[in-house]
């Protein structure tokens, strides 16, 4: 028997209560026109009436052909690309091609579980469920380091020639930026009219210019990489693919336009005539990346526009390379209601010509931090109460989900996860509700999972009714910031992850959005304090944390007349080299007539003498977003992403400018 028949036969025996019925829905729709509604809940008034009328319907069937074996979900069909299931995964992968038995599922049947889903999804928010992107985490129950300061190691040498790379989290995982250097060239991206231009500069100090100028017609370009002699691009495609859908209900046929992420990869090896080597398109849109040796792996968000009709699945099934994502690579979390997947691919930088392996998860954006050897994505659940952290190895290309857990509460940013010896250590804020809604309250905690993804250990209910705002783990080490009115600065011990001890809490005045090992013994924090006069400054801390059982702040700077960085928002857009000796950052100000000032503060660390000031640069045209500080030998080259300000020359010795490069 079809399954179409046995749904039909299933519904004659299912009961719905008098509440949902379509004419009593209808009425509380009728009734709430006379309030205030928008026009996305005017469009779906009816189909509101039919999704919700028919949602314990489709749940109470679902859950009959699960239970009976109807629907037959396999974790384990493909050996070279699924896993055994892990401990603590809810997470299921699909797959169509495992040997013919009793209850393999048919081929085409999971594009068409995946079309039930995203259309009740959709009806049931009145559109598709375009989620906050700000993950809120943490628990639902209660190595990789850099080096041993901490520092990403950016810094490095090309015949002898020291220059500094991208501000890294993990060592030997590369991240896209919009300025680039491989210590002889220097690569800017910017957006124009219609496109975008990356302009590709010799670096020879006063002698720097400008080589090549590369336009990528109807592209966004959002990061950039440098892998040997290939220059990698990645953003999005304004030319949408179009599908020519006509919708049922208030809708009219109209075109549903699908946003692609783009993945451009150039050969250099001729650095005034770049060879474009690879062109492809993945549904969604661009959301992060990584490069791991020679595989780029990139990450993209497709929100389903429609799940009407079956044969119209590039409405609500991913593609990638222009092809759907086959069903085999396709994953669906248990309780998902989004209508939003995560789309994953690899590819062989020095030379694929398509991509190696794809992934693509119902569920939406989130968090990423990638160790040396799994991605991790946290991610909002539809409450927005819950979050899951899913794991998946990656290695020479290959992708392969691997576990997740399920927390309660907020992490803050990439930062706050980590990798080490096999277990992931994160820390979180949770929210606690009291008997009435207007109160809620927040405290703090580290957690540790095992290779199985499971809670190892935990130290929790730390700095009741603060938040997290920064925190960086080091070894067998973590630090990590709270804030309401002072700044304490937590120091766990990992060394028994099973029992995670807090040794110290230093509070001083104001926060740290950003921390990083600076040298031996030495924890470099950017943040913020705030004034008597309620004004914000921009705030510069050095702790002292050689002791490993105690934090101490042993010197700070204040920039009275700085408001702001974006050291907590984006950590590729600071310079923070111990071996050099250099802390770089741009900072925005406003003069007394109210215009906005962008200048770029360059600082050494004395032991005893604390921050020293070795320049103010104030380019014009300087974008705070996009503005990059970098060294090549005794050069500091000042870049703007954006491509307005060009690139500034300076002599690093003397800080004095030595010419500039405009577009």
């Amino acid at each position: 028997m079809m399954i179409e028949e046995k749904l039909k036969q299933l519904s004659e025996d299912i009961v719905i209560p008098d509440t949902l019925k379509p004419d009593q829905i209808e009425q509380k729709l009728q009734h709430a026109k006379a309030g205030h509604q928008s026009r996305y809940a005017r469009r779906f008034t009816t189909r509101l009436a039919l999704g919700a009328a028919c949602l314990l319907l489709i749940a109470a069937v679902g859950n009959y052909l699960l239970a009976s074996g109807i629907l037959n979900i396999n974790p384990d069909s493909d050996p070279q690309h699924n896993s055994a299931p892990q401990a603590g995964s809810e997470t299921v992968a699909v797959s169509p091609t495992q040997p013919p038995e009793e209850s393999a599922t048919p081929e085409g049947e999971i594009y068409e579980t995946l079309r039930q889903k995203i259309a009740l999804s959709m009806e049931s928010s009145g559109f598709g469920q375009y989620q906050d992107t700000t993950t809120d985490i943490a628990l639902e129950n209660s190595k990789e380091v850099a080096d041993a300061s901490g520092s990403s190691g950016s810094t490095q040498k090309e015949a002898n020639n020291e220059y500094s790379g991208t501000n890294l989290q993990v060592q030997n995982v590369d991240e896209g930026d919009v300025v680039k250097t491989d210590g002889t060239y220097i690569y800017t991206s910017a957006g124009d009219t219609f496109g975008s231009t990356v302009c590709i500069y010799q670096a020879e100090g006063k002698d720097t210019k400008k080589l090549t100028e590369l336009t990528v017609d109807s592209m966004n370009i959002s990061e950039m990489y440098i892998k040997d002699h290939f220059l990698v691009l990645v953003g999005n495609d304004w030319e949408k693919q179009s599908e020519k859908e006509k919708l049922s209900g208030a809708y009219t046929e109209h075109d549903i336009q699908q946003e692609n992420t783009l993945v451009l990869v150039y050969d250099i090896a001729n650095i005034k005539e770049p060879k474009q080597t690879f062109r492809k398109t993945q549904s969604g849109t661009y959301s992060n990346s990584r490069i791991n040796g020679n595989y780029l792996y990139t990450f993209s968000v497709m929100y389903a526009v429609s799940a009407e009709k079956k044969d119209k699945r590039e409405c609500y099934i991913p593609s990638v390379g222009g092809s759907l994502v086959p069903e085999d690579r396709l994953i669906i979390p248990s309780g998902v209601t989004s209508s939003a997947y995560m789309v994953f691919t690899s590819l062989n930088i020095m030379g694929g010509d398509d991509f190696s392996d794809t992934l693509s998860i119902l569920g939406g954006d989130g968090i990423c931090y990638a160790s040396e050897e799994n991605l991790y994505i946290a991610s909002l659940t539809a409450d927005y109460t819950k979050t899951t952290i899913s794991r998946f190895h990656y290695q020479d290309g290959k992708l392969k989900e691997n576990g997740e857990k399920t927390f309660r509460g907020k992490i803050l940013n990439q930062f706050s996860m980590d990798e080490y010896e096999g277990k992931l250590r994160f820390v979180a804020t949770t929210e606690h509700t009291g008997r009435s809604t207007s109160s809620i309250g927040t405290s703090n905690g580290l957690y540790v999972l095992d290779e199985n993804m499971e809670l190892l250990g935990k130290v929790d209910r730390l700095a009741r009714s603060e938040r997290i705002y920064s925190a960086r783990f080091m070894g067998d080490k973590a630090y990590f910031v709270t804030y309401r009115e002072t700044d304490p600065v937590f120091l766990v011990d990992l060394s028994d992850p099973s029992k995670p001890v807090v040794k110290d809490k230093l509070k001083i005045p104001g926060f740290s959005e950003y921390l990083q090992g600076y040298g031996e013994g030495l924890l470099l924090g950017i943040g913020s304090n705030i004034n008597k006069n309620g004004d914000t400054q921009v705030k510069l801390t050095m702790f002292d944390i050689s002791s490993g059982t105690n934090v101490q702040e042993i010197h700070t700077k204040l920039l009275e007349k700085e408001t702001y960085s974006l050291a907590g928002k984006n950590h590729k857009a600071i310079l923070a080299d111990a071996g050099k000796n250099l802390i770089g950052f741009a900072t925005e100000s406003y003069e007394k007539n109210g215009k906005q000032k962008i200048t770029y503060r360059l600082y050494s660390y004395d032991e005893k003498k604390g921050f020293q000031k070795l320049a103010t640069l104030s380019p014009k045209n300087m974008a705070i977003s996009s503005a990059r500080g970098l060294y090549i030998g005794e050069h500091l080259y000042l870049a703007d992403g954006e491509g307005i300000g060009g690139i500034y020359v300076y002599d690093l010795n003397t800080c004095k400018q030595l010419t500039k490069i405009t577009k």
